[in-house]
């Protein structure tokens, strides 16, 4: 049997576009190498952090992100995500470069979501920031802003400190688990959600509280991610 070669990674479905911080990535966050039961490599963005996608993004900001993409895809990944539910603005420029799929964004499933849930079903969106999360972002996901109800965590201060405003590197995950079980809590109740949807990827390590907290499905990055790769990578099933 010959093995195809010509790349650097092999048997890797995932490839993640990642913001360059600092602040500590614990088990279920996306860049979490214990996260996914597959194989997952990182390309950082140098110089692109939190705050200068959600609010400074500028239009030269879009060469690097597609230059590491185009990497990724030449070192063998499969298909390439993201770290940062933001990078949903470079989502349509980037899956045009690439012959990969690219999901860079958890508001790719948007669509999908109100199929899923039917026309009347209210589904919310729990964003790093309601103010950043323009319309034109639902747009390249093919999506509207009107469609959901948006929550931001913008007013916590353990995740605003750490995530948003990047002045520490250490979090208190406790206390941070805290808000977004509360924060999701609420946002369930008050606007009677049938469906969540975290943009943000480090939300996603507290899914499961979360979905034990307001008792409806909840969606995110790395449930998308899972997805991609059983459709890149498919399982081998022995029938004898």
């Amino acid at each position: 049997m010959i093995l195809k070669g010509g790349t650097r990674y092999y048997d890797t479905p995932v490839g993640v576009l990642c913001l360059d911080s600092l602040f500590p990535k614990p088990r279920g966050h996306l860049r979490n190498p214990l996260t996914f039961g597959f194989p997952v490599v990182t390309r950082v963005i140098t110089g692109v952090d939190v705050p200068r996608l959600l609010f400074n993004p500028t239009p030269e900001l879009l060469e690097p992100f597609v230059q590491a993409a185009r990497e990724l895809e030449a070192d063998g990944v499969r298909a390439v995500t993201g770290s940062c539910g933001f990078m949903a603005r470079f989502q349509g420029q980037i899956a045009r470069e690439l012959k990969v799929p690219v999901l860079l964004s958890s508001l790719v499933q948007l669509p999908l979501l109100r199929l899923l849930h039917g026309e009347n079903a209210v589904i919310g969106v729990l964003t790093a920031s309601a103010a950043a999360l323009t319309p034109e972002l639902f747009a390249a996901c093919a999506s509207s802003r009107d469609a959901v109800r948006i929550q931001g965590m913008d007013e916590q201060p353990e995740f605003r400190e750490t995530i948003l405003e990047n002045k520490r590197h250490d979090f208190d995950l406790d206390r941070l688990e805290q808000e977004i079980v509360g924060t999701a809590k609420a946002f369930a109740r008050t606007q009677a959600l049938d469906a969540l949807l975290l943009e943000c990827t480090d939300l996603s390590a507290f899914a499961e509280p979360v979905q034990k907290a307001t008792g409806i499905p909840v969606y995110d990055i790395c449930g998308l991610v899972e997805y991609a790769a059983h459709a890149v990578c498919r399982r081998k099933w022995d029938q004898r």
